[in-house]
Protein backbone atom coordinates (compact mmCIF):
# COMPACT_ATOMS: atom_id res chain seq x y z
CA UNK A 1 0.00 0.00 0.00
CA UNK A 2 1.03 3.62 -0.61
CA UNK A 3 1.26 4.52 3.09
CA UNK A 4 3.31 1.51 4.25
CA UNK A 5 6.53 3.06 2.94
CA UNK A 6 6.01 6.48 4.61
CA UNK A 7 5.12 4.78 7.90
CA UNK A 8 8.31 2.73 7.84
CA UNK A 9 10.34 5.83 6.93
CA UNK A 10 8.89 7.72 9.92
CA UNK A 11 9.48 4.89 12.42
CA UNK A 12 13.00 4.18 11.16
CA UNK A 13 14.04 7.84 11.27
CA UNK A 14 12.58 8.22 14.77
CA UNK A 15 14.34 5.11 16.09
CA UNK A 16 17.71 6.10 14.61
CA UNK A 17 17.28 9.60 16.05
CA UNK A 18 16.76 8.22 19.55
CA UNK A 19 19.75 5.91 19.13
CA UNK A 20 21.97 8.83 18.11
CA UNK A 21 20.83 10.84 21.14
CA UNK A 22 21.26 8.05 23.70
CA UNK A 23 24.72 7.08 22.37
CA UNK A 24 26.17 10.56 22.08
CA UNK A 25 28.68 9.78 24.82
CA UNK A 26 30.21 7.26 22.41
CA UNK A 27 30.33 9.33 19.21
CA UNK A 28 30.13 12.79 20.76
CA UNK A 29 33.81 13.62 20.31
CA UNK A 30 33.13 13.61 16.56
CA UNK A 31 29.48 14.57 16.25
CA UNK A 32 28.65 17.15 18.94
CA UNK A 33 27.96 20.65 17.71
CA UNK A 34 29.67 23.53 19.47
CA UNK A 35 28.14 26.80 20.64
CA UNK A 36 30.96 28.91 19.21
CA UNK A 37 30.27 30.66 15.92
CA UNK A 38 28.49 33.76 14.69
CA UNK A 39 25.40 31.87 13.56
CA UNK A 40 24.98 29.79 16.74
CA UNK A 41 21.98 30.68 18.90
CA UNK A 42 21.62 27.44 20.86
CA UNK A 43 23.16 26.46 24.19
CA UNK A 44 24.85 23.20 25.06
CA UNK A 45 26.47 20.59 22.84
CA UNK A 46 24.06 18.62 20.66
CA UNK A 47 24.78 15.86 18.11
CA UNK A 48 24.62 17.33 14.62
CA UNK A 49 24.22 14.07 12.68
CA UNK A 50 20.44 14.00 12.45
CA UNK A 51 20.91 13.73 8.71
CA UNK A 52 21.92 10.11 9.25
CA UNK A 53 18.51 9.42 10.79
CA UNK A 54 16.68 11.17 7.93
CA UNK A 55 18.61 9.34 5.21
CA UNK A 56 18.40 5.92 6.84
CA UNK A 57 14.69 6.43 7.45
CA UNK A 58 14.12 7.46 3.85
CA UNK A 59 16.08 4.49 2.54
CA UNK A 60 14.11 2.13 4.77
CA UNK A 61 10.85 3.54 3.45
CA UNK A 62 12.15 3.26 -0.11
CA UNK A 63 12.37 -0.52 0.29
CA UNK A 64 8.56 -0.68 0.36
CA UNK A 65 8.01 1.89 -2.33
CA UNK A 66 7.49 -0.57 -5.18
CA UNK A 67 5.37 1.64 -7.49
CA UNK A 68 7.98 4.42 -7.35
CA UNK A 69 11.11 2.47 -6.48
CA UNK A 70 13.05 3.27 -9.65
CA UNK A 71 12.48 7.00 -9.41
CA UNK A 72 13.11 6.98 -5.67
CA UNK A 73 16.44 5.18 -5.86
CA UNK A 74 17.64 7.45 -8.67
CA UNK A 75 16.88 10.38 -6.37
CA UNK A 76 18.65 8.71 -3.45
CA UNK A 77 21.72 7.76 -5.47
CA UNK A 78 22.02 11.25 -6.95
CA UNK A 79 22.01 12.76 -3.46
CA UNK A 80 25.09 10.81 -2.36
CA UNK A 81 27.71 13.52 -3.15
CA UNK A 82 25.80 16.12 -1.14
CA UNK A 83 25.16 13.76 1.77
CA UNK A 84 28.75 12.44 1.87
CA UNK A 85 30.42 15.86 1.89
CA UNK A 86 27.89 17.17 4.38
CA UNK A 87 28.51 14.27 6.74
CA UNK A 88 32.26 14.73 6.37
CA UNK A 89 31.85 18.34 7.50
CA UNK A 90 29.61 17.31 10.40
CA UNK A 91 32.27 14.94 11.69
CA UNK A 92 35.56 16.66 10.81
CA UNK A 93 34.48 20.35 10.72
CA UNK A 94 37.17 21.00 8.08
CA UNK A 95 35.40 20.58 4.71
CA UNK A 96 35.38 23.92 2.91
CA UNK A 97 32.25 25.76 1.76
CA UNK A 98 33.31 25.75 -1.90
CA UNK A 99 33.90 22.00 -1.92
CA UNK A 100 30.49 21.35 -0.37
CA UNK A 101 28.83 23.69 -2.88
CA UNK A 102 30.55 21.84 -5.71
CA UNK A 103 29.30 18.53 -4.32
CA UNK A 104 25.70 19.76 -4.28
CA UNK A 105 25.94 21.05 -7.85
CA UNK A 106 27.43 17.71 -8.95
CA UNK A 107 24.51 15.98 -7.23
CA UNK A 108 22.11 18.13 -9.26
CA UNK A 109 23.87 17.35 -12.53
CA UNK A 110 23.92 13.65 -11.67
CA UNK A 111 20.19 13.74 -10.97
CA UNK A 112 19.48 15.45 -14.30
CA UNK A 113 21.59 12.98 -16.30
CA UNK A 114 20.24 9.92 -14.45
CA UNK A 115 16.55 10.82 -14.77
CA UNK A 116 16.52 12.92 -17.93
CA UNK A 117 14.69 15.69 -16.06
CA UNK A 118 16.02 19.20 -16.40
CA UNK A 119 14.94 22.83 -16.30
CA UNK A 120 14.60 23.36 -20.04
CA UNK A 121 11.50 25.52 -19.97
CA UNK A 122 10.40 28.32 -17.66
CA UNK A 123 7.51 29.68 -19.68
CA UNK A 124 9.57 32.83 -20.35
CA UNK A 125 10.33 33.00 -24.09
CA UNK A 126 13.82 34.64 -24.10
CA UNK A 127 15.14 32.28 -21.43
CA UNK A 128 13.53 29.21 -22.96
CA UNK A 129 15.55 29.68 -26.15
CA UNK A 130 18.79 29.31 -24.18
CA UNK A 131 17.50 26.60 -21.85
CA UNK A 132 16.40 24.62 -24.89
CA UNK A 133 20.04 23.66 -25.41
CA UNK A 134 20.50 20.30 -23.60
CA UNK A 135 23.93 21.13 -22.17
CA UNK A 136 22.71 24.47 -20.85
CA UNK A 137 19.60 22.86 -19.34
CA UNK A 138 21.62 20.23 -17.46
CA UNK A 139 24.15 22.79 -16.21
CA UNK A 140 21.39 25.18 -15.10
CA UNK A 141 19.59 22.33 -13.35
CA UNK A 142 22.75 21.43 -11.46
CA UNK A 143 23.24 25.04 -10.41
CA UNK A 144 19.61 25.44 -9.34
CA UNK A 145 19.52 22.18 -7.39
CA UNK A 146 22.83 23.03 -5.73
CA UNK A 147 21.54 26.47 -4.78
CA UNK A 148 18.37 25.14 -3.15
CA UNK A 149 20.36 22.41 -1.40
CA UNK A 150 22.60 25.01 0.21
CA UNK A 151 19.62 27.23 0.97
CA UNK A 152 18.31 24.65 3.40
CA UNK A 153 21.64 24.64 5.18
CA UNK A 154 21.35 28.41 5.57
CA UNK A 155 17.88 28.33 7.16
CA UNK A 156 18.87 25.51 9.52
CA UNK A 157 19.41 27.85 12.45
CA UNK A 158 16.58 27.24 14.95
CA UNK A 159 14.97 24.17 16.44
CA UNK A 160 12.57 22.79 13.86
CA UNK A 161 13.00 25.60 11.33
CA UNK A 162 14.54 23.61 8.46
CA UNK A 163 12.67 20.40 9.27
CA UNK A 164 9.33 22.15 9.80
CA UNK A 165 9.78 24.15 6.60
CA UNK A 166 10.61 20.94 4.74
CA UNK A 167 7.45 19.24 6.03
CA UNK A 168 5.33 22.13 4.72
CA UNK A 169 7.04 22.15 1.33
CA UNK A 170 6.92 18.35 0.97
CA UNK A 171 3.19 18.58 1.69
CA UNK A 172 2.78 21.16 -1.08
CA UNK A 173 4.56 18.96 -3.62
CA UNK A 174 2.57 15.93 -2.46
CA UNK A 175 -0.70 17.82 -2.91
CA UNK A 176 0.24 18.91 -6.42
CA UNK A 177 1.43 15.41 -7.37
CA UNK A 178 -1.86 14.02 -6.08
CA UNK A 179 -3.87 16.56 -8.07
CA UNK A 180 -2.15 15.61 -11.34
CA UNK A 181 -2.23 11.89 -10.59
CA UNK A 182 1.54 11.33 -10.41
CA UNK A 183 1.52 8.35 -8.02
CA UNK A 184 5.24 7.63 -8.31
CA UNK A 185 6.32 11.13 -7.39
CA UNK A 186 3.65 11.27 -4.69
CA UNK A 187 5.07 8.13 -3.09
CA UNK A 188 8.64 9.45 -3.20
CA UNK A 189 7.52 12.77 -1.72
CA UNK A 190 5.63 11.10 1.14
CA UNK A 191 8.64 8.93 2.02
CA UNK A 192 10.92 11.96 2.21
CA UNK A 193 8.34 13.87 4.22
CA UNK A 194 7.85 11.01 6.69
CA UNK A 195 11.59 10.56 7.25
CA UNK A 196 11.89 14.25 8.09
CA UNK A 197 8.87 13.94 10.42
CA UNK A 198 10.61 11.15 12.37
CA UNK A 199 13.60 13.43 12.97
CA UNK A 200 11.35 16.42 13.70
CA UNK A 201 9.97 14.69 16.82
CA UNK A 202 13.34 14.97 18.59
CA UNK A 203 14.44 18.24 16.99
CA UNK A 204 11.45 20.37 17.96
CA UNK A 205 10.96 22.03 20.35
CA UNK A 206 13.87 21.07 22.61
CA UNK A 207 16.60 20.56 19.99
CA UNK A 208 17.92 17.19 21.18
CA UNK A 209 19.38 16.41 17.74
CA UNK A 210 20.41 18.68 14.86
CA UNK A 211 20.23 18.01 11.13
CA UNK A 212 23.81 18.98 10.44
CA UNK A 213 25.05 19.68 6.93
CA UNK A 214 24.32 16.13 5.79
CA UNK A 215 20.68 16.40 6.80
CA UNK A 216 20.12 19.91 5.47
CA UNK A 217 21.79 19.04 2.16
CA UNK A 218 19.86 15.79 1.77
CA UNK A 219 16.49 17.42 2.46
CA UNK A 220 17.26 20.44 0.30
CA UNK A 221 18.42 18.22 -2.56
CA UNK A 222 15.33 16.01 -2.43
CA UNK A 223 13.00 19.02 -2.46
CA UNK A 224 14.92 20.64 -5.32
CA UNK A 225 14.90 17.41 -7.33
CA UNK A 226 11.14 17.02 -6.84
CA UNK A 227 10.69 20.65 -7.91
CA UNK A 228 12.45 19.82 -11.18
CA UNK A 229 10.79 16.43 -11.73
CA UNK A 230 7.20 17.52 -11.06
CA UNK A 231 6.73 19.83 -14.09
CA UNK A 232 9.06 17.68 -16.22
CA UNK A 233 6.82 14.66 -15.66
CA UNK A 234 3.57 16.63 -15.80
CA UNK A 235 3.53 19.27 -18.58
CA UNK A 236 0.30 20.81 -17.28
CA UNK A 237 2.13 21.90 -14.11
CA UNK A 238 3.79 25.31 -14.36
CA UNK A 239 7.58 25.02 -14.79
CA UNK A 240 7.97 27.81 -12.23
CA UNK A 241 5.99 26.03 -9.51
CA UNK A 242 9.12 24.75 -7.80
CA UNK A 243 10.47 28.28 -7.40
CA UNK A 244 7.23 29.39 -5.78
CA UNK A 245 7.18 26.47 -3.35
CA UNK A 246 10.83 26.99 -2.39
CA UNK A 247 10.86 30.79 -2.42
CA UNK A 248 11.43 31.22 1.34
CA UNK A 249 14.81 29.40 1.53
CA UNK A 250 15.75 30.84 -1.87
CA UNK A 251 14.99 34.39 -0.66
CA UNK A 252 17.04 33.83 2.50
CA UNK A 253 19.98 32.67 0.40
CA UNK A 254 19.82 35.54 -2.08
CA UNK A 255 19.58 38.17 0.65
CA UNK A 256 22.42 36.53 2.56
CA UNK A 257 24.69 36.59 -0.49
CA UNK A 258 23.85 40.22 -1.30
CA UNK A 259 24.32 41.27 2.33
CA UNK A 260 27.72 39.59 2.56
CA UNK A 261 28.87 40.91 -0.82
CA UNK A 262 28.25 44.44 0.41
CA UNK A 263 30.70 43.82 3.23
CA UNK A 264 33.46 42.81 0.85
CA UNK A 265 36.59 41.03 1.97
CA UNK A 266 35.46 37.63 0.71
CA UNK A 267 32.77 37.33 3.36
CA UNK A 268 30.15 35.57 1.19
CA UNK A 269 30.80 32.19 2.75
CA UNK A 270 31.17 33.51 6.29
CA UNK A 271 28.28 32.95 8.75
CA UNK A 272 26.65 35.83 10.56
CA UNK A 273 23.74 36.63 12.86
CA UNK A 274 21.76 38.64 10.36
CA UNK A 275 19.56 35.88 8.97
CA UNK A 276 15.84 36.40 9.39
CA UNK A 277 15.61 33.66 12.03
CA UNK A 278 18.51 35.25 13.93
CA UNK A 279 16.78 38.62 14.01
CA UNK A 280 13.48 37.12 15.16
CA UNK A 281 15.30 35.19 17.90
CA UNK A 282 16.89 38.43 19.08
CA UNK A 283 13.63 40.37 18.88
CA UNK A 284 11.82 37.80 21.03
CA UNK A 285 14.24 38.42 23.90
CA UNK A 286 11.92 41.01 25.39
CA UNK A 287 8.97 38.58 25.63
CA UNK A 288 10.56 35.13 26.10
CA UNK A 289 13.41 34.76 28.60
CA UNK A 290 14.18 31.07 28.09
CA UNK A 291 16.59 30.67 25.18
CA UNK A 292 15.32 27.23 24.11
CA UNK A 293 11.71 28.40 23.97
CA UNK A 294 12.74 31.58 22.18
CA UNK A 295 14.66 29.43 19.69
CA UNK A 296 11.62 27.25 18.96
CA UNK A 297 9.20 30.18 18.92
CA UNK A 298 11.30 31.76 16.18
CA UNK A 299 10.69 28.69 14.03
CA UNK A 300 6.95 28.76 14.66
CA UNK A 301 6.72 32.38 13.53
CA UNK A 302 8.81 31.71 10.43
CA UNK A 303 6.79 28.69 9.31
CA UNK A 304 4.23 31.22 8.16
CA UNK A 305 6.38 32.17 5.15
CA UNK A 306 6.71 28.66 3.63
CA UNK A 307 3.08 27.97 4.52
CA UNK A 308 1.91 30.95 2.47
CA UNK A 309 4.01 30.00 -0.54
CA UNK A 310 2.91 26.36 -0.26
CA UNK A 311 -0.80 27.20 -0.20
CA UNK A 312 -0.42 29.60 -3.12
CA UNK A 313 1.56 27.03 -5.11
CA UNK A 314 -1.10 24.35 -4.71
CA UNK A 315 -3.73 26.86 -5.81
CA UNK A 316 -1.92 28.05 -8.98
CA UNK A 317 0.05 24.90 -9.87
CA UNK A 318 -1.61 24.66 -13.28
CA UNK A 319 -1.73 28.40 -13.87
CA UNK A 320 0.12 30.47 -16.44
CA UNK A 321 3.76 31.32 -15.86
CA UNK A 322 2.82 34.97 -15.31
CA UNK A 323 0.43 34.05 -12.48
CA UNK A 324 2.99 31.82 -10.76
CA UNK A 325 5.65 34.47 -11.19
CA UNK A 326 3.36 37.09 -9.65
CA UNK A 327 2.72 34.83 -6.65
CA UNK A 328 6.48 34.37 -6.32
CA UNK A 329 7.08 38.13 -6.32
CA UNK A 330 4.41 38.56 -3.64
CA UNK A 331 6.21 36.04 -1.43
CA UNK A 332 9.54 37.78 -1.96
CA UNK A 333 7.89 41.02 -0.85
CA UNK A 334 6.50 39.26 2.22
CA UNK A 335 10.00 38.01 3.09
CA UNK A 336 11.44 41.49 2.69
CA UNK A 337 8.71 43.00 4.87
CA UNK A 338 9.27 40.34 7.52
CA UNK A 339 13.01 41.04 7.46
CA UNK A 340 12.47 44.77 7.91
CA UNK A 341 10.06 44.26 10.80
CA UNK A 342 12.33 41.69 12.47
CA UNK A 343 15.35 43.96 12.04
CA UNK A 344 13.54 46.89 13.65
CA UNK A 345 12.31 44.72 16.54
CA UNK A 346 15.79 43.24 17.05
CA UNK A 347 17.37 46.69 17.24
CA UNK A 348 14.82 47.77 19.82
CA UNK A 349 15.43 44.62 21.86
CA UNK A 350 19.18 45.30 21.74
CA UNK A 351 18.95 48.94 22.78
CA UNK A 352 20.57 49.62 26.18
CA UNK A 353 18.02 49.84 28.96
CA UNK A 354 19.39 52.13 31.65
CA UNK A 355 17.97 52.03 35.13
CA UNK A 356 16.19 55.27 36.14
CA UNK A 357 18.35 57.74 37.99
CA UNK A 358 17.19 58.64 41.51
CA UNK A 359 15.65 62.05 42.04
CA UNK A 360 17.37 64.39 44.47
CA UNK A 361 15.55 65.01 47.81
CA UNK A 362 14.20 68.51 48.56
CA UNK A 363 16.80 70.98 49.76
CA UNK A 364 17.58 70.55 53.41
CA UNK A 365 15.92 67.14 53.67
CA UNK A 366 17.93 63.98 54.18
CA UNK A 367 16.92 60.92 52.11
CA UNK A 368 15.36 57.99 53.92
CA UNK A 369 17.69 55.27 55.11
CA UNK A 370 16.40 52.85 52.43
CA UNK A 371 17.04 55.39 49.73
CA UNK A 372 20.54 56.02 51.07
CA UNK A 373 21.28 52.33 50.92
CA UNK A 374 19.84 52.03 47.41
CA UNK A 375 21.65 55.08 46.14
CA UNK A 376 22.33 55.63 42.45
CA UNK A 377 22.86 52.59 40.23
CA UNK A 378 26.50 51.69 39.92
CA UNK A 379 28.29 51.38 36.59
CA UNK A 380 28.12 47.63 37.03
CA UNK A 381 24.33 47.78 37.36
CA UNK A 382 24.09 49.86 34.20
CA UNK A 383 26.24 47.35 32.41
CA UNK A 384 24.13 44.43 33.60
CA UNK A 385 20.94 46.17 32.49
CA UNK A 386 22.47 46.77 29.08
CA UNK A 387 23.68 43.18 28.81
CA UNK A 388 20.27 41.81 29.71
CA UNK A 389 18.88 43.39 26.56
CA UNK A 390 21.21 41.42 24.31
Amino acid sequence: MLFDAPLLAFVAALVVSFVLITTKSVHGRFTLDCVAGAQKIHSGSVPRVGGVAVVLGACAGGLLLSPASELWWMLAASALPAFALGLAEDVTKVVGVKLRLLATVCAGVTFSLATGYSIHNLGIAPLDVVLGLPLVAVAFTGFAVGGVTNAFNIIDGCNGLAAGTALILFAAFAAIAYKVGDVQLLGATLVGMSAVAGFFVVNFPMGKLFLGDAGAYSIGFLLAAIAVALPARNPDVSPLIGLLVLIYPVSETIYSVVRRMKRGGGAIGQPDRLHLHSLIYKALHTVIDTSVLRNSASSVLLWGLPLISAVMAVAVARGDAELVLLATVVNIALYRAAYSIAGFAARRASAPRLLPKPTAPPKGQRPALGAQMAGAPSQTEYALADASAH
